[in-house]
This record gives structure tokens, C-alpha cells and sequence, in this order.
């Protein structure tokens, strides 16, 4: 059983607005839930449905879960078919002083999809990339959409929002590569253990005060067939390709 107040609370992050005022964010679904649960992070509440699996039950009373109805979770939830189970968890506050300069570390410029952002930290884990810094008009990674695109790997991948230029000119004797349409082939590069790589948005690209501190514009190859000439990749698609060459040097 949930009351009003705390129905209405919890709707009210479903705006960025209001996460950030409370600095807590929305987690749904058995994966990313169990992932939260399992991991250092801070999870002010748990909700579960008499559907959440009873495998999960020792998890469940361990962590103090709430038991709600299927009305009460489609009210609170962000999903269109509610889940099973939803947490409210504290939102880390990471520095440019967490990065760890000896990693390889992909920088994001106004990524501003969520599905995108979601899948790059997905993918990103997937390929041993614990660190991410994005610009401060990418969408922030605790968007309901973005964790669900994660799978959960968001607790296992640093995110950092930072002006970065500001960033980028503290790092004179590091590599930094910038994807563009036309650089020199990403088969020909030898990466470094602390590289760096920008990734712009699909639209606009890279952003143009970010030009001065690029070392090496590189590319992704085209193979077009006959009569196809797409006009970009999906960002979530260069930066998986780019992590999979990366780790296969």
C-alpha cells in the first residue's frame, strides 16, 4: 500500500525539474532494479507488484521493499506497461575529479537522445569503458528513458557532465581523436591505453569550439551499395563501433 502524497512524489520525477531538486531518480524493471539493488548505490525506496518474481522475494524483504497494487505501480510508473518492481534511488554526484586519466575515456557532445545515451553506457560497460563525460546540454543519464536503455549498466559506468573545453585543454599529452565523416580510417589507428574520442550528435557533429583540441579526425568507413548514400550513423552505433576497434587493437 502507497499513499497519495508519496504516489504524487514519486510522479513528480518523472520531470527533470523535480530530480534534481531531490537529487533522486527513477529505476524500473527487473534487470535495472536488481542490478541498483545488488550495487554501492543508495536506494531510498523499493516497490514491488504480487507479480515480482518469488525468486526475488529474499531480495525483496532484505531491501524492505513495498508491496503496491497494479493500479498504484501504472500511477507511479514512467513505463507504459508498469513493472514489477520500481526504485527511487540517490543520484551520484561525480566530478571531473573521478575520471582516472591512465583509462580510455569517451567524451559525448550534446547527445541528446535518450535511447542514445542509454545505449552508448550500455555498450560502453559491455566493452570495459567505465567512464563517460558528456557536455552539459547532453540529456542527463538519470532521464527515466536513458536508465531504461542502460539495462543497468549505468551503475557500473561513471558519468560526468562538464563544460568540455574547459576539460579538454587540461589534457595536452593525451590523444584526442574526434569521429567525423571524414577522417583518416578508424582501421588504421593505433590507440593508446588513455585515449580520448568525441562523439557529436548526429546532426550537428562535433562542436566547433572542441576543433582546437583534436589531434586526429578520424572515420568510421562507408561501404555504400549502389544507389545508397546514407547521410550519418546512428551515435550509438559509431561509438559501439568504435569501442569494439578499440578493444580489438
Amino acid at each position: 500500500m502507497i499513499s497519495k502524497a508519496a504516489i504524487s512524489q514519486i510522479r513528480l520525477l518523472h520531470h527533470k525539474k523535480h530530480r534534481d531538486e531531490q537529487g533522486v531518480f527513477i529505476v524500473e524493471g527487473v534487470k535495472s532494479c536488481m542490478e541498483v539493488l545488488s550495487s554501492n548505490w543508495e536506494v531510498r525506496e523499493c516497490y514491488v507488484t504480487e507479480r515480482f518474481d518469488f525468486k526475488h522475494r529474499a531480495h525483496r524483504e532484505h531491501k524492505g521493499c513495498t508491496e503496491v497494487s497494479e493500479k498504484e505501480m501504472e500511477r507511479i510508473s514512467c513505463l507504459s506497461t508498469a513493472p514489477e518492481i520500481l526504485c527511487i534511488v540517490k543520484k551520484p554526484h561525480y566530478q571531473l575529479s573521478n575520471l582516472d586519466d591512465t583509462k580510455p575515456l569517451l567524451v559525448l557532445d550534446a547527445i541528446r537522445d535518450p535511447g542514445n545515451l542509454g545505449t552508448i553506457i550500455r555498450t560502453a560497460d559491455w566493452f570495459g569503458f567505465d567512464q563517460i563525460l558528456c557536455s552539459e546540454d547532453c540529456v542527463e543519464f538519470t532521464n527515466p528513458k536513458v536508465i531504461q536503455a542502460t539495462m543497468g549498466s549505468f551503475t557500473r559506468v561513471k558519468i560526468v557532465y562538464a563544460n568540455l573545453s574547459e576539460y579538454l585543454k587540461t589534457q595536452p599529452l593525451r590523444m584526442i581523436y574526434g569521429l567525423y565523416m571524414n577522417g583518416e580510417s578508424i582501421q588504421k589507428q593505433l590507440f593508446k591505453h588513455n585515449d580520448i574520442v568525441i562523439i557529436g550528435s548526429e546532426s550537428h557533429g562535433i562542436s566547433e569550439e572542441l576543433v582546437p583540441y583534436i589531434n586526429k579526425k578520424i572515420e568510421i568507413p562507408m561501404f555504400p551499395h549502389e544507389g545508397a548514400m546514407p547521410e550519418s550513423l546512428n551515435a550509438a552505433i559509431v561509438a559501439g563501433v568504435f569501442m569494439y576497434r578499440y578493444r580489438n587493437e
